[in-house]
Order: structure tokens, then C-alpha cells, then sequence
């Protein structure tokens, strides 16, 4: 007699958790889709059982898993998108563990790794190549700045609702005047910036190493990219990426070794920038107990990290990886289109003929496509319309 399959619980559905749930379909897995708002365009995927939550953290999201889980069959697969969902599962990681299969690294550096300043002080404890930098948590901090080289990226330390409803994800700053007159407007919204140096190089300068650690000794699965456009340009996140195997045999065996130093099991992955100065390699930020936002580029090349994920969680080995032709993946056409005319020079690399896969158009999966571009193109008309009226 055949058990029912578990089911795989994937929390936060934007384009992050569009990318699981698509990739987790490939292997027939029954899927809950887990969000707040059920509007989305992303939720208008035809993957998954649609679910309400109240909050995608703290004790509400603690007590609605609670009361999902006995609904599920055998104990489900947790999927996380979001940072602030990481650290609230983090800390009621025991009562969950009893409802629900998930892997996290320790908890002090699940805390440690999903801060920059935090993960600045474990890959300076280790060695690891990184820019130099400054944290500032008071004005007290200020005069650090005075003693980096300049132009330095400023941004916040973790994840804030206020601060993303006033600020820049991040921002370039030209010398410590200019820092210190910024730091001294965010910190009263935000206390917790991190001040480093700038690393030379376009956005398709911009590589990184998506893994899964199962844990028990066995090595970690990995897939390779690189950047081709961001957006915004220089500080946004990806627009459009595709594989880097080239790189793989120098950024695959570094990332390896910082996570496995840290103690982690589950989701890792690292963002690397080769500096155009001098052709060395620097660690930009990490990302922990969660998928990457670019997930679905390494499925879509055939190294399908949610799927092996969800096997090893419920004790099964994954199918072999089977590499394909090189496919590239876009967060979306808006954004990828704006980025390419932004910096028409930049993200040439990949072959000219290598196909383009959007993260919301499937045509065996429309819905998300059909209800999130009508509705932005006819913002950004109206924008451009109400602008025009102003001039």
C-alpha cells in the first residue's frame, strides 16, 4: 500500500515562490501556495492549493502553520521565500519541527548570516574575500567612515518596511561627506547601515552560487550563474541572469567552504562581483534558509534544487542532474527591457541564440503573465501621462 506524498508547504508567493512552486510541479509534488495577499498575480498560477495567512512572519504566521499542518497528510515540506520568515520559523524552529520537515543552519547564524553587518563579521573571522566596511548603528559610528576608500555602497543592514517605504535598496556614495549626510538622514528610521567599499564592474560583473546542503557529510548541490542585467541598474536585484559553469570550479568550492565553516544545512547561497580593477573575486551578501529570488534559472538548466530539496527531506535520493542547453531567465519583461536600455553595452555574454524565459509567461501556466503586465503597463501609462500634464 502507497503512502500519500507529503506535501511541500512553499511560504510567500512572488516571483520567488512562483520559480518553487514551478519547479517543485516538475516532480508531481502536492503543493500549498501560502500567502497573505491572494491576489497576486503570482498566486494566479494553476500550481498549488491556495492558502490565507495573516502574516508572513511573527506569531500569526507561527499559529496559522500550526493549525495547517494537521489539515496536510504526512508531516509537509516548508519552503521559505522571504528573510522575515526565515528568522520567525528560526525561532520556533522546535514546535515546528514537530508539524513540519524543514532544515536551517544554527540559529545563531541564521540570525548572524541574514544581517550584513553579521555576515561581514563571520567572513572576516574566516578570511573570506570581502570589501572593506563600516557598520553604523549610531552617529557615534560616523567617524568610521572617514577611513574607507571611496565610492562605497550604503544600504540597511536587514530587511525594514520603513526604511524601504522611504529609501533606496541601496545607493552609491562618492566620498565620507556624502555617506555621513546619508547615514544621518536613514538613521533615525533605520539603525543599522552598512558602509563599503564600491566594487568597479557592470551588473553582468555580478555572479553568484545557488545551493542545497542535505546535511549527514553529503556534499551540497549547486548551480552556477551570472547576472546579464539588474534593475535597477547597479543597485537592483536580478532582471536577467543565466548559467556560469566557466566560474563554477573557483566559486562553487568557496561557497562550499563558507557555508560548511558556518554549520549549514538547507538553503545557501552567495553573490560574488568580480572587481574590474584587479580581477579578484569578492563576496557581496548571502542568502540563508531560503531560495533565491533567481531559483528557477537552475532548474530551468537543469539542476532543480527545490525538487532535490523536498527528496532528501523526506528520504529519498534526487534524479541525476541533467545539464541542458543554456536557457536564461528574466525576473520579468518590464524590467529586463528597461535595464537593456538603461545599459545597452552590458549583459552580452550569454549566446545569442539562448532562449529567454520569463518569470511570470508560461503558456502551459498564463495567468500570472495576463494579470501582471496589463495592469503595470497601464500604471507606467498613466505615470507617464500624469508627468506630461506637469511638465
Amino acid at each position: 500500500m502507497n503512502l500519500p506524498q507529503p506535501a511541500a508547504v512553499v511560504i510567500g508567493i512572488e516571483i520567488n515562490g512562483l520559480g518553487v512552486l514551478r519547479s517543485l510541479a516538475l516532480g508531481d509534488v502536492p503543493l500549498i501556495a501560502a500567502d497573505v495577499d491572494l491576489r497576486q498575480a503570482t498566486l494566479r498560477t494553476r500550481y498549488g492549493r491556495k492558502v490565507r495567512l495573516r502574516a508572513l512572519s511573527g506569531p500569526h504566521l507561527i499559529e496559522d502553520l500550526l493549525a495547517l499542518a494537521p489539515t496536510l497528510g504526512p508531516r509537509p515540506v516548508l519552503f521559505m521565500t522571504r528573510d522575515e520568515t526565515v528568522a520567525t520559523v528560526s525561532a520556533h524552529r522546535e514546535i515546528l519541527a514537530a508539524h513540519y520537515r524543514l532544515q536551517l543552519p544554527p540559529p545563531d547564524i541564521t540570525a548572524a548570516l541574514n544581517t550584513k553587518a553579521g555576515f561581514q563579521a563571520i567572513a572576516a573571522q574566516g578570511a573570506f574575500p570581502i570589501p572593506p566596511g563600516a557598520h553604523i548603528v549610531t552617529e557615534a559610528d560616523l567617524p568610521q567612515l572617514a577611513t574607507l576608500p571611496y565610492p562605497c555602497a550604503l544600504k540597511p543592514g536587514e530587511r525594514n518596511e520603513a526604511y524601504d517605504r522611504q529609501f533606496s535598496k541601496a545607493y552609491r556614495v562618492e566620498s565620507a561627506a556624502e555617506a555621513e549626510a546619508l547615514c544621518r538622514r536613514i538613521l533615525p528610521t533605520m539603525p543599522d547601515l552598512l558602509v563599503q567599499q564600491w566594487i568597479e564592474g557592470a551588473d553582468d560583473a555580478i555572479y553568484f552560487v545557488l545551493q542545497y546542503h542535505p546535511g549527514g557529510g553529503r556534499p551540497p548541490l549547486s548551480f552556477t550563474g551570472r547576472k546579464a542585467h539588474a534593475w535597477p541598474v547597479q543597485i537592483g536585484p536580478t532582471a536577467r541572469c543565466g548559467p556560469a559553469p566557466e566560474v563554477a570550479p573557483v566559486l562553487e568550492p568557496l561557497t562550499t567552504r563558507f557555508f560548511q565553516e558556518c554549520g549549514l544545512e538547507g538553503w545557501g547561497a552567495m553573490e560574488y562581483k568580480c572587481d574590474v580593477r584587479d580581477g579578484r573575486w569578492r563576496m557581496v551578501e548571502p542568502t540563508v534558509g531560503r531560495s533565491d529570488m533567481q531559483i528557477e534559472v537552475a532548474t530551468l538548466n537543469g539542476v532543480n534544487l527545490p525538487l532535490a530539496a523536498y527528496l532528501w527531506q523526506i528520504g529519498q535520493e534526487p534524479p541525476p542532474q541533467q545539464l541542458r542547453p543554456c536557457t536564461l531567465w528574466r525576473r520579468d519583461w518590464l524590467a529586463d527591457v528597461a535595464a537593456a536600455r538603461a545599459q545597452p553595452e552590458v549583459g552580452c555574454w550569454p549566446p545569442a541564440d539562448a532562449p529567454v524565459v520569463d518569470g511570470y509567461w508560461r503558456r502551459d501556466d498564463p495567468l500570472p503573465a495576463l494579470f501582471a503586465y496589463p495592469a503595470r503597463l497601464a500604471g507606467a501609462f498613466w505615470r507617464r501621462l500624469r508627468g506630461a500634464e506637469h511638465s
